[in-house]
């Protein structure tokens, strides 16, 4: 199933400082942003646990904790050092299922894996390392794996994962969540409830991070070059991104590029001349969406005296 909607408290900065790697000069933020519109196909409900495999632990249906839905579904773990595989009896407890066919195998023009979790244990806390998330893309051999360190006890968390970061997110087969009993104490009681598993997007073009390639420029520089992630774009498909650099409001330099869904960046020219020492701003803009929030620059005067 997919729907549009508006997802209240989501804000586009927080999926910002995911998308560019450390080594962007500057990446504009804000305190917050209007909640996006967003479409989501909905993987799995909580309403049946057909489906799903679980080893050395036990899968359901509940209605104790739930977030979003009507129902949840509730994953139960006893930590058993002497019991589960003869070969590894400190071992993985697990479940997991196979995607189907069809669309939901293909993650490429989506943005976000999104979940709610609410755990609780036997444990007065958590292991550092206390659940983790497997997805064969396709196969073992190519496994994308995370940790959800960010769990808390008594408290639901929203999990959301970056397809960018999924080596080959247009065929994942299966999702596995686990524990390593090696984390765990023999006897202890892990459980879980896992509610509105979904892949999410933006419906419209959007600038998720833009990021001024350096934060100095000197009055002698020939370009400006800015990055940006793209998303809210199908995959085969482009849209036009216009970047300017601005001084008290008004337009310095300008450039346009068609730009595709990912990571990207765009140099605008500089005519000789057109830089002045002080403070500047970089923007950019996605179709005829809003603008980002501007990216302070400095420009500084060349040693070499031009």
């Amino acid at each position: 199933m997919m729907k549009t909607t508006a997802l209240s408290g989501w804000r586009a900065a927080k999926y910002s400082l995911w998308m560019l790697t450390a080594s962007s000069a500057l990446v504009a933020t804000v305190a917050a942003a209007p909640a996006p519109e967003m479409e989501k196909l909905l993987l799995f409900g909580g309403a049946s646990a057909t489906g799903w495999s679980p080893a050395e632990s036990t899968v359901e249906v509940s209605k104790t904790h739930v977030k979003i839905n009507e129902t949840a579904l509730h994953w139960h773990v006893t930590v058993d050092y002497y019991g589960g595989e003869a070969k590894y009896p400190i071992g993985w407890p697990r479940f997991g299922r196979t995607l189907p066919e069809g669309a939901q195998r293909d993650w490429s023009a989506w943005d976000f894996l999104h979940m709610w979790i609410f755990t609780t244990s036997s444990r007065p806390a958590l292991p550092k390392e206390p659940v983790g998330l497997g997805l064969h893309a396709p196969d073992k051999a190519h496994t994308y794996g995370i940790s959800l360190a960010d769990l808390k006890l008594g408290e639901w968390v929203e999990v959301t994962i970056p397809i960018a970061k999924i080596p080959q997110p247009a065929d994942v087969r299966n999702l596995q969540f686990h524990i390593s009993e090696s984390n765990y104490q023999h006897a202890d009681q892990l459980d879980l409830w896992i509610d509105d598993l979904a892949l999410l997007r933006y419906a419209r073009p959007t600038i998720l991070a833009f990021a001024a390639e350096t934060a100095v420029l000197f009055t002698d520089a020939k370009v400006v070059t800015a990055q940006f992630q793209l998303a809210g774009v199908k995959p085969n498909e482009t849209v036009r991104v216009t970047c300017e650099l601005l001084r008290d409001g008004q337009v310095v330099a300008r450039a346009a590029t068609q730009a595709k869904r990912g990571a990207q960046s765009v140099a605008i020219g500089l005519a000789p001349g057109v830089l002045a020492p002080g403070a500047y701003e970089l923007t950019a803009r996605a179709a005829a969406g809003q603008p980002t929030p501007p990216v302070a620059l400095r420009v500084v005067a060349s040693p070499w005296g031009k």
